[in-house]
Formats: structure tokens, sequence, C-alpha cells
């Protein structure tokens, strides 16, 4: 699988490359380019106010494509579309290009000579450079950011100081990245609580010595009750909270977005797979593999179908430890929320038994070195970036028109945010909460299979600007899932990606699988490392400390 996706990545990049020269011309042909921008620019620029150029003209009604995260078609009509029309005095060109397959389409509108003005669907921190190269894309400085969207500019460089590093080319400002509010919390430890009570044990595990403990009871006290010895401590996704009390966590996840994960070490990036405390980790996991405590099916994991984010080995009574999914999948239901029925885990254990459903406990991960908590947390700055067309740096009033549309949208009231996201309130939907933590949507909208029907979050891109998850959160907070975070350092894709990763992640998963289960000694680990360094390895961590240095430049 990943080899596929290796080669997707080799074809669209020849895909790109073919249409350069087109995309170069587009530049200068574009109809999003406009004579009345260039001559404003020139006289604003005469002034001596290089920032006022950005300034959207008073009373000027301005014509913007727009390519938005859709995954209907967005009618030209639809509600939303009409209502900012109106609300911003434009005329929006909603471009509704297939999001399966939004990268290639995107190209060939770009073959044909056409640039979106707006563009949150088809750029991401991977191909940001190529399209840049190219001349397709517009730079947005600092300052205009600021200027413009002050409310967004400051929450999101509160969040992640290095916000706009991330979508910087040769030093400078391409986009906006986006920022994925999943960020705020780890991934999950969940234990079978009526288990624990029944094996005795009244503490919540929590140094690794008592993860330890619990496991084994687990696996050899039969706490199903069956007279069988069919249980086990922990399973795939299990093994990562373990890894974490070493220090470093080398992926072989049950989720890809933990696979090929990069922390800081000495002020150097890192990947964790080859540091010296993973080995002392798989020397203990060998140990568990031995004694019975680890899931024998461990390879496979713990879901074994349907939606990803069920561990059917933990519903199933086959383990009693989690760390599979993330906590919204585990939630008990929220009073505060009308209707809500939980995680979609606790649902499927509520059915099995309430009283089980009931007794989950959701822990800390376990103390390890240097009285540390490791586990993974998502990244704030999420893949997606939203760009402009490189034609807006000859008309930057409109470009400066965009940018206060999405402050309006993203950063002015919470109202104006959920207005952006899910429609007009009193037609598309209504709330009983003064904060808008919660919102009904309203018939005929309800039976609606997408938002973008008529248009809600067309106009929306989150930059974290306001909590749309209020009380969910707040669970979280309060059974400390922000607790032993640990974000991925890198983010994006190396220029050697393609040639190395796939071999080296398979390199990985072979050597984790073959010490854990004996099949090859501890010290294999040390062959292991060698070889992923001549394979490739060394090169990419040279990359990845070179985009580091390049994030980190102020």
């Amino acid at each position: 699988m990943k080899s596929s996706q290796a080669a997707k990545h080799i074809a669209r990049l020849a895909a790109l490359m073919m249409v350069t020269v087109p995309v170069m011309t587009a530049c200068q042909t574009s109809k999003t380019a406009s004579g009345t921008g260039e001559a404003g620019a020139a006289a604003a620029s005469s002034s001596g106010d290089a920032l006022s150029r950005y300034n959207p003209v008073d009373g000027k009604k301005y014509s913007i494509s727009w390519l938005p995260y859709e995954t209907v078609p967005v009618p030209q009509d639809a509600d939303m579309v009409k209502y900012y029309e109106d609300k911003f005095n434009v005329d929006f060109d909603i471009w509704n290009l297939d999001h399966s397959k939004v990268t290639e389409l995107f190209n060939m509108r770009l073959a044909s000579g056409e640039i979106p003005d707006y563009n949150r669907n088809a750029v991401k921190m991977t191909t940001l450079p190529e399209y840049v190269n190219q001349g397709v894309l517009a730079e947005v400085p600092e300052e205009v950011i600021k200027k413009l969207m002050p409310n967004v500019y400051k929450k999101a460089t509160e969040l992640e100081p290095d916000w706009l590093n991330f979508a910087k080319v040769d030093g400078k400002i391409y986009g906006l990245p986006i920022l994925a509010d999943s960020a705020l919390f780890r991934t999950t430890v969940v234990w079978r609580g009526d288990w624990l009570k029944k094996l005795g044990i009244e503490k919540t595990p929590d140094t690794l010595a008592e993860f330890e403990d619990a496991l084994y009871k687990i696996a050899n006290n039969d706490p199903d009750g069956n007279g069988k010895k069919d249980t086990y401590g922990l399973s795939k996704s299990g093994l990562q909270v373990i890894f974490g009390a070493f220090g470093y966590l080398p992926g072989f996840s049950a989720h890809k977005w933990q696979d090929w994960f990069w922390q800081e070490r000495d002020g150097k990036l890192v990947y964790g797979a080859v540091q010296p405390e993973v080995k002392d980790a798989l020397k203990l996991l060998n140990k568990w593999y031995k004694d019975g405590v680890i899931d024998p099916e461990f390879i496979t994991g713990e879901n074994t179908g349907g939606y990803w984010g069920l561990s059917h080995a933990f519903i199933n009574s086959r383990i009693g430890f989690t760390g599979h999914a993330q906590f919204h999948h585990w939630y008990s239901p929220i009073p505060e929320i009308k209707g809500d029925k939980g995680g979609q885990n606790y649902q499927e254990l509520y059915k099995k038994d309430p009283n089980i459903a009931n007794s989950l406990v959701h822990g800390l991960p376990p103390l390890g070195k240097d009285n540390k908590r490791t586990l993974f947390a998502n990244n704030f700055v999420d893949a997606p970036v939203v760009v402009f067309g490189k034609p807006l740096e000859k008309e930057p009033d409109k470009l400066g028109k965009i940018l206060q549309i999405l402050e309006h949208n993203m950063g002015s009231t919470k109202e104006n945010y959920m207005t952006a996201l899910s429609g007009v309130r009193g037609k598309h939907w209504e709330s009983e909460d003064p904060e808008l933590n919660t919102i009904r949507t309203l018939p005929p909208y309800d039976t609606m299979t997408s938002g973008d029907a008529y248009g809600a979050g067309t106009f929306a891109a989150s930059f974290m600007t306001y909590d749309t998850n209020k009380h969910r959160n707040q669970w979280a907070y309060d059974h400390k899932y922000d607790v032993g975070t640990v974000r991925n350092k890198l983010i994006g894709a190396l220029p050697s990606d393609a040639k190395y990763k796939a071999e080296l992640l398979k390199m990985r998963d072979e050597m984790i699988i073959s010490i854990i289960t004996g099949d090859k000694p501890v010290d294999y680990f040390d062959t292991f490392v060698a070889n992923w360094n001549k394979a490739g390895g060394e090169q990419l961590t040279k990359e990845a400390n070179e985009w580091y240095a390049n994030v980190k430049k102020k």
C-alpha cells in the first residue's frame, strides 16, 4: 500500500511538470488579473504605504473564483453563496472539483490557463513548493495577514508560534495553514474498569510497573470469569503507550498518521524508531509476548473492519487495555449535549452491557523515563493550506478583500463563525445554548447528507479561533487527555520520501514484529539502525533537519 502511495506521488509530480508552461502563461492571462488592480497597486505604492494597496476599495464589486473544501457540489445559487455575495458585495465563481481527485482536476484547470483566487482544497504542505515554483501562488506578507486578519493571526500564532512558517517557501509566505482542534489531546489510554475491580486493582495504573502488574493480571487471572485463558493485556495500539514510557515513539501503530513520527533531541530532529530507548522498550515487550500478555494477533491490529475507530479486540473482551483511536471515540454521554450517546466504542460496549460501558477507566500514559509521559497527539497545523492565486499579486486589493472575508467569518464573532460553518441561524440551524456550543439543524436541512448542498462550510477554514466542541473538549480536559501530549515535529513530505520512505517503514515494521515475537534477538535492533541509515534514513534525517531549521528561522 505504501509503495502505491509513492507511485501516486511520482505520478502527481509528473503531472505537475506537464502543466508548468501553461501555468506560467496563465499568470499573465488569467481572467482574475485586472488592469485596474495594477494601476491601483502602483498608485498606492507611490504613496509610500506598502500595506495600503491591500485595502479593499470601498464600493467596488469584486469577482472572486473560490475553490472550497467540499464533499458534494455547491450550487452557484446555494443559500450561503447568495448570502455572502450580498453581504460582501461580491460575485463568487465556485469551483466544484471532486474531492476524491481534486489534485488531478486542479492541475487540469491550471493547464487550461485558470487559477482560482481562493483555494482551500487542492494544495497541501507537501505540494506547496511545487506550485510556488511554477508561479501559481501569490505571496502573502505577514504584515498584511496581521493587519487584515488580526483575530485569526493572534489566535493561530498563540496556538502554534510557527504557524505561518509552515507555509513558507524560500522565506516567503504563500498561504494560511489549516489548524485542527483534534491536536489539543493525545490518543487514548482506556482500561476495562470492571476487570480492574474484579482483579483487585483499585488504583488506576500510573507507572510502568503498575501497568505491567495490571496487564499480567488481565492476561492470567480470568477477568471475564469464563474459566478459560483467553484474555490478553494489550494489542497493537497499546504498544505505543508502552514505547512512550521510554520517551520515543517508533510508529508501527494502528493509525497511519502515527507511522512517520519525528521528535526533537538535542535541538535536532530524529526519527523515533531508531532511538536507543526503543531497544529497551522492545526488550520488555518481547518478555511480555513470551509470557502471553500481548495478544498473539497484535500484528493485524484491533480493528477487524468497518469503522476504523472501533477496537473490536477490546469490545469483544479479548484485551483489557487499549490505546486505539482518540478520546471522542470512547467518551461517555455528555448531559449538556441533547441526545448525545457518547463515542462509538462506548456505544458498542453499551449495546453489549451498559455496566461495561459505564465502567471504562480513562488513564494517563505510564510515567516512565525521566518521569515523563509520552503519547501521540495530532499536530495543530494540518496538511491543507489556504492559498491564493498568483494574479492577485497584481490586484492586491482583491487579496485584501478575501482576507477580510476570512477574518469576518473565522475571527470576528462566534455567531459569524457558526454561520460560515453551518448556515444562517433561524433558517438552517438553531441553538438554545447562548454560547453556541451545541446547535440543532432545522428541517429540511437535517435530512441532507451534506451541508455543501446549501453552501454551509464553503466560506469557512479552520484556524481554531473558536471552540465549537466546548462540552466534549471539557470532558477530555476533565479526564486529562491533554497530559503527556507529544506532536510530530515533522509536517509534510521530504524531498526524498518517494525514494526511501516506503522501504524504511517496511524495514521498521519487520524489525518491531520480529523482536517482539522473538524471531530475532533484541540486539538485532542495532543491525536495523545501521541498515535503516544506509537505506535512506541518513538522507531523510538530513532533509528533515534542513526543513526544521527553515521552519524555526524567524
